[in-house]
């Protein structure tokens, strides 16, 4: 018999900045590009918005769509199976505006060789290697 899935819609940010490093949160379970799942009644623009103030203190701008993948998530120990179906997008870091909501986050900046290996999560790489190294 087969697993069951919830479905979970996210937004993720790829932001880079001048010297080409890449931002990401550093969380328990590892490195995770800027953004999390969409809220009920919220469009993925407002929830990357949300995410990106809720892990990193800053205010972000969306420059470009980037695309969309999915990727199955098991935690057997915890009885949680997702398939995280997430809108990518390219973004800049406008402003700080707090600090952040989630004590677990820390923003870091990682060449992009380094946030490539170091990201959990095998569509967050795609999602990096599209923006590429440039």
């Amino acid at each position: 018999m087969g697993q069951s899935y919830t479905v979970q819609d996210c937004a993720y940010a790829v932001i880079k900045d001048d010297q080409g490093r890449v931002a990401v949160a550093k969380t328990p379970k590892g490195v995770v590009l800027i953004g999390g799942g969409v809220e009920p009644g919220e469009s993925e623009r407002d929830a990357l918005h949300r995410e990106a103030y809720e892990e990193s203190g800053y205010r972000v701008r969306i420059l470009s769509r980037i695309g969309f993948a999915s990727q199955y998530i098991n935690n057997p120990g915890k009885g949680r199976y997702r398939l995280k179906r997430a809108t990518f997008f390219q973004c800049e870091m406008v402003e700080r505006i707090g600090p952040p909501l989630e004590d677990d986050h820390e923003l870091i900046w990682l060449s992009y060789d380094d946030a490539h290996s170091q990201l959990i999560r095998l569509f967050h790489q795609w999602a990096l290697e599209v923006v590429g190294n440039g």
